[in-house]
């Protein structure tokens, strides 16, 4: 499917993902929810929301270390501008990470992928805790009867839960492979690509060998242990961000249950329904979290989602299109990365 063509459709989507958050909501009410809004909350969910990059880049050092010595302040250009790129169809922002990451520092393309597939692999395992506490201690709060278009948000979590604990599994299992016995791995892999075209196989050969480079943290258990650390910061960071607006928007239950499932959901539908920007699936997210389920007013939530999707999209644009300026970084070269993707 031509670029163009998944736009249209992820707009589509975002489109009925906010009807779905507005239907019972006017655009007066919304307007007016704003003017009762403690905007002086707002500055320290951007601050909280910019610290969560800082984490990342410290983060990410740590699992580049066996590659490459880098410094955490150079990480920022190709982290801002890499999250900036969501706003392309097809989640191409990562390729464009590890793309201006290799550029950067001279690393192949494969290499510095499995960096960000490490990372995410991490990001994705302590999500799946933060949805097991949930379960555990609060499962009651997944009424049966809470729906969303049709299907049951209990079943929904349930389903992305054990999608992701699969895909840990594979990623895991496949990472083991690579790092601890890399000629079986590969050896493997000659024997999966053998009925493609010569051309095809020679790259995907060369790419898993250069991919498996960047897997070199998975030797230093001091190094697993730092990146756990830091997985653990990242993530308190952003479910705190979210804490201030609680407050900016008087909700009634500023509790722990509250801020995790509000992550929890948003998360899921996030990568449910990948919309550009997470515009409208972010919105959708916090809806059924914080009406749906926790039973806040829904005028409140709503505007909540917008200035809560305003407030981090900011952050990504001002800091992705500040490192594009700084770095003097071809627009046209990134797009044309995006449409290779």
């Amino acid at each position: 499917m031509k670029k163009s063509g998944q736009l249209v459709i992820g707009l589509i989507i975002a489109f009925l993902a906010i009807y779905y958050t507005m239907r019972n909501v006017s655009v007066s009410e919304l307007m007016d929810s704003f003017r009762h809004v403690h905007y002086a909350w707002l500055a320290p969910t951007f601050l909280l929301m910019c610290l969560t990059y800082v984490a990342r880049a410290i983060r990410w050092r740590a699992l580049l270390k066996p590659v490459r010595e880098v410094k955490t302040m150079e990480l920022f250009s190709p982290l801002m501008v890499g999250f900036m790129a969501g706003v392309l169809p097809a989640r191409a922002g990562e390729l464009i990470r590890a793309y201006l990451l290799g550029k950067k520092f001279q690393l192949s393309f494969a290499s510095s992928l499995a960096t960000i597939v490490v990372e995410r692999l991490f990001d994705l395992v302590l999500l799946l805790i933060l949805f097991s506490w949930i379960l555990v201690f609060h499962g009651d709060i997944f009424n049966a009867d809470i729906e969303w278009s049709g299907i049951s948000i209990r079943d929904l979590a349930f389903q992305f839960g054990i999608f992701s604990l699969a895909v840990v599994l594979v990623l895991i299992a496949f990472i083991y492979l690579l790092t601890f016995h890399n000629e079986k791995a590969l050896a493997l892999i000659h024997w999966l690509v053998r009925p493609l075209p010569e051309k095809w196989r020679y790259k995907l050969i060369q790419m898993a060998e250069t991919f498996s480079q960047g897997l070199g943290v998975f030797r230093d258990i001091r190094a697993l242990a730092f990146i756990g650390v830091t997985t653990v910061l990242v993530w308190g960071l952003i479910v705190l961000q979210y804490y201030p607006l609680y407050w900016a928007f008087d909700l009634q239950d500023k509790s722990a249950t509250s801020l995790v499932l509000l992550t929890v959901m948003v998360c899921i539908l996030i990568t449910v329904l990948p919309t550009p920007a997470f515009l409208g699936s972010f919105n959708a997210g916090v809806l059924i979290a914080l009406h749906e389920i926790m039973n806040e007013a829904e005028v409140a939530v709503v505007s909540f989602g917008f200035v809560g999707w305003g407030l981090n999209f900011a952050v990504i644009i001002i800091g992705g299109v500040y490192f594009i300026l700084h770095d003097q970084l071809s627009v046209k070269k990134l797009v044309e990365i995006e449409e290779e993707a």
